[in-house]
């Protein structure tokens, strides 16, 4: 076998591994689940490689007809009933309701599936899915076949990969008085998700990133000054998060895992070089990330450095009391080049419910020679990645630090 597929395959053994382990509740990450009620289907847990469970997240209250049948041929008519309370969300909306007809179990069947109260699951699934405005690991259904009594289908789902690409799913079935109709539907539901598996993440990208996050602010580039310099502002609105979770937040990005929650797309990789002496609610200056991610197609490893404002000054004002300002360096550049600065700073919003955060980017202008639209792609990435604070940070915090 050749090298690269021997990685390969051992790659794709260590998750499926992880995944049975995580479903048996013997991996740290799975604390807090717990299965209360014995289900009447055995579980079916599998991988679905390069999908990150926010693709699923998202999946629940985006689905469509068109995309449902392109993953499972099966599928012959698909509708909402009731329509998601908030579909541009991550996270499933209680009380929405979805009719389909598909050939699966040796026959044609009309199934209404209504999306359950999380609430209910509390004992069944992680905790802290409590802790957000969504949950985040899993989707509950009531699923009634042809008109029979419903049951109820547990969809858990956690990332697992040596760089937390892939995803483990479990389906746990209950409460079903016809438990070989109800195996028979966890098959096919296993069906769609596999086929939905080469979509889901351009569907993310697509149809919620660009489509919906990159709406939600504004970016304004200027000239090239005379250090050969270009300064990036970027404006947002960040609903769902306050200004201390922000400020904690730079301390305790911590790993891999944690910044691909932040943007599950655009970031690759993230290691302290240099760990914050004492995380709290204020970044600590000299601490250095070493983070790999993508502005547009170009993809980079930078180290971002807590910087002293008076010690290397900001190229803007300081008008908020929360602030963030380091520089951010390309790690294959070294000090060949004066250092590229990035200042966040944010104050609460005028309803209360959110913060307007506010960055600049100094950036040398050389960039445009490797990507001729660097400047507007990091424009774009700075609004990927901040509106999705709101999808896990508040969860975050109130784990680590409230401890609630």
């Amino acid at each position: 076998m050749h090298s690269l597929s021997k990685k390969w395959a051992k790659g794709a053994l260590v998750a499926a591994v992880v995944c049975l382990l995580q479903a048996a509740d013997l991996m740290p990450g799975a604390s807090g689940v717990a299965h209360a009620q014995a289900a009447t289907v055995a579980p079916i847990q599998f991988t679905l490689s390069s999908v990150r469970p926010e693709a699923l997240s998202w999946w629940w209250d985006n689905a469509d007809e068109a995309t449902f049948k392109s993953a499972n041929w099966d599928i012959r008519a698909f509708a909402w009933e009731a329509a998601p309370a908030s579909p541009q969300h991550l996270g499933y909306s209680a009380g929405a309701r979805h009719r389909s007809t598909a050939s699966w179990g040796g026959a044609t069947h009309v199934s209404t599936v209504t999306h359950v109260d999380p609430q209910t699951l509390r004992g069944r699934v992680a905790t802290d899915n409590f802790l957000g405005a969504k949950p985040y690991s899993f989707v509950a259904q009531s699923v009634s076949v042809d008109g029979k009594p419903p049951f109820l289908v547990l969809v858990q789902y956690n990332p697992v990969g040596a760089t937390f690409s892939d995803t483990c799913v479990q389906i746990d079935v209950s409460h079903a008085a016809a438990p070989a109709l109800a195996k028979a539907y966890a098959d096919h539901l296993r069906k769609t998700l596999t086929g939905l598996r080469p979509k889901l993440m351009g569907l993310l990208n697509e149809r919620y990133f660009n489509a919906v996050l990159k709406k939600r602010g504004s970016y304004t580039i200027g000239p090239v000054d005379k250090d050969l310099n270009v300064r990036l502002s970027v404006t947002q609105e960040i609903k769902g998060i306050n200004t201390e979770m922000l400020a904690w937040w730079w301390d305790h990005i911590g790993n891999t895992e944690r910044y691909r929650l932040w943007q599950p797309v655009d970031h690759i990789s993230f290691e302290w070089t240099v760990p914050p002496n004492s995380p709290d609610l204020q970044y600590d200056i000299g601490a250095v990330q070493k983070a790999k991610e993508s502005i547009g197609k170009t993809a980079l490893t930078l180290n971002i450095t807590g910087a002293d404002p008076k010690v290397i000054a900001p190229k803007v004002d300081l008008v908020d009391a929360d602030y963030f300002h380091a520089t951010a360096d390309p790690t294959a550049l070294g000090t060949l080049l004066p250092h590229n600065l990035l200042t966040h700073q944010w104050h609460p919003n005028a309803t209360g419910d959110g913060v307007i955060l506010s960055s600049t980017f100094v950036n040398t202008s050389l960039a445009r020679v490797l990507n001729a639209t660097f400047f507007e792609d990091l424009g774009s990435h700075a609004l990927r990645e901040f509106q999705m604070l709101p999808y896990f940070l508040p969860r975050l915090y109130r784990r680590e630090h409230l401890h609630q």
